[in-house]
């Protein structure tokens, strides 16, 4: 990564220096140095660049994009048949949270076993699958919190 790529996903983001400094654990003078080519950009700041774009890309008015799910299992199991024929489906939803509730949506009514991921338009994964399914339980979660009568 150098500083034109730097600047360019801090830009996108929408951080400032001061942001983008706190985001990533060091000081502002760390994002000058790399923003005027006096200090390069290491390997793990770009990781964590990468990571962050992602979480960013996780919000839930995040879009479009789209959902990629399978129609049984993806791993055959050990009784399964050794030819068969696996239909991935792909769905465009407007954003993040309208694709989020289709996936808890078939988990609940389908016994949903492989949300694959949901990816943005450039073709990046935004929610993969351990992610999708851990997001579906925290929602129940949430729900059943909600719905408790207080004592």
């Amino acid at each position: 990564m150098d500083l034109w790529e730097f600047k360019k996903w801090r830009r996108r983001l929408e951080h400032s220096q001061f942001e983008a400094a706190k985001k990533l654990g060091v000081r502002r003078g760390a994002i000058q140095h790399w923003e005027s080519e006096r200090v390069p950009i290491s390997k793990a700041v770009e990781l964590a660049c990468e990571e962050l774009t992602r979480r960013w890309k996780q919000r839930p008015e995040f879009g479009p994009v789209t959902l990629l799910y399978a129609n049984e299992p993806v791993w055959p199991g050990p009784h399964d048949p050794p030819i068969r024929r696996l239909f991935v489906r792909y769905e465009l939803y407007a954003d993040n949270e309208t694709a989020l509730q289709r996936v808890c949506w078939l988990q609940k009514s389908q016994n949903l076993i492989n949300p694959l991921f949901i990816v943005a338009q450039d073709g990046e994964i935004v929610w993969a699958s351990p992610e999708l399914l851990n997001e579906c339980g925290r929602r129940k979660e949430t729900l059943l919190d909600t719905a408790q009568p207080a004592r």
